[in-house]
């Protein structure tokens, strides 16, 4: 089951973690009125684990029992190819500056492990600490799946569990933000921030909500925008005003979960305009959006110094731009025909 007015959502989160890293400093997202909702987009991270575990719900539910095998060969398809090519991109431009690169770390991007070991999560192409966090919900998926919601009688017992794991991520992560400084302490830093284990509540709530979803087809044929534009209100006010929370990890999970559901289900004119062609293309390239602005924005930096860019503004909306294309050009020419080809 494919749900187009999601796609779109994709990319405005991976954009705005692009933003988050590179235009925190550009107009108009350092204006006082904006800039607050920027500096806190790496929650853009926390719904792209939530929306994961909602669509894979939705595509495989109806397909109980899964073959693990056949699915996670389905999951390498789709992600890891552009991984791979953007990892090796931003190998060789750490060879061309003659910057090291540590084996240790090469392997462990490689076969993304990188974000276990807190000192190498951020190595290399850092956007890829996410996919090794994303690698560990593919690999629980199937049992996930198969185990958890495969009897109706099971269902009270993981949503015990799901609430049960959420609170204690939460607990736990808020926990070490105020006891201890793990924004002088690089390795806690990582570890808080980055470690698999302690997104595995976003992911699982995302799994819940998919088959919430598909329990009660009847929500499907409502109109939901005003319910969407709430949502939206409501968290865009948390952000500014989050009196002591942190809403990395998941905390945000609250309002991001009905969000899902309510634009799942909405017939008004919010999915009207999600659905245009221009807007899902954008969404189906925010893969190669994420993984690719590492690497295109130090390579662009290098090019915009040659071309004689002397503002912050130019270098950014010059990489920006860079982004889309290559972008664009990875996911039509690259991601999609070796997508075809491994799945034959």
């Amino acid at each position: 089951m494919r749900i187009d007015q999601l796609t779109f959502l994709r990319f405005i989160a991976a954009i705005a973690i692009v933003i988050y890293h590179y235009g925190l400093a550009v107009a108009p997202f350092n204006a006082y009125g904006m800039s607050y909702l920027f500096k806190q987009a790496n929650i853009g991270v926390s719904f792209f684990y939530i929306l994961s575990g909602f669509v894979m719900m939705l595509a495989y539910a109806n397909k109980t029992p899964i073959d693990a095998k056949q699915f996670l060969w389905n999951r390498f398809a789709r992600i890891y190819p552009v991984y791979f090519l953007a990892l090796i991109g931003t190998c060789f431009f750490f060879y061309y500056v003659q910057a090291p690169i540590s084996g240790k770390d090469f392997m462990l991007s490689l076969f993304c492990l990188q974000a276990w070991i807190p000192s190498a999560a951020l190595s290399i192409n850092k956007p890829g600490w996410s996919i090794s966090v994303e690698a560990l919900f593919y690999i629980a998926f199937p049992f996930i799946l198969n185990h958890l919601y495969a009897k109706k009688s099971r269902i009270p017992y993981t949503l015990m569990g799901i609430l049960t794991i959420f609170l204690l991520s939460q607990l736990g992560f808020h926990y070490f933000i105020h006891t201890y400084p793990i924004h002088s302490n690089q390795e806690l830093h990582h570890f808080i921030y980055y470690f698999p284990l302690l997104h595995i509540n976003e992911f699982l709530v995302g799994t819940f909500c998919g088959w919430y979803f598909l329990k009660y087809p009847k929500t499907s044929e409502r109109n939901n925008d005003i319910i969407i534009i709430l949502l939206l209100s409501t968290i865009l006010v948390l952000l500014k005003y989050p009196i002591g929370f942190h809403y990395h990890n998941g905390l945000m999970a609250v309002l991001f979960a009905p969000l899902l559901i309510s634009i799942s289900a909405n017939k008004g004119i919010i999915t009207r305009l999600l659905n245009k062609k221009p807007l899902l293309f954008l969404g189906e390239i925010s893969y190669g959006i994420y993984v690719w602005q590492y690497p295109i924005f130090i390579m662009g930096n290098k090019l915009g110094k040659w071309i004689g860019f002397q503002t912050t503004a130019r270098f950014f909306y010059f990489n920006l731009l860079l982004l889309l294309m290559i972008s664009s050009i990875s996911y039509l020419f690259f991601e999609k025909p070796l997508r075809k080809y491994l799945l034959q």
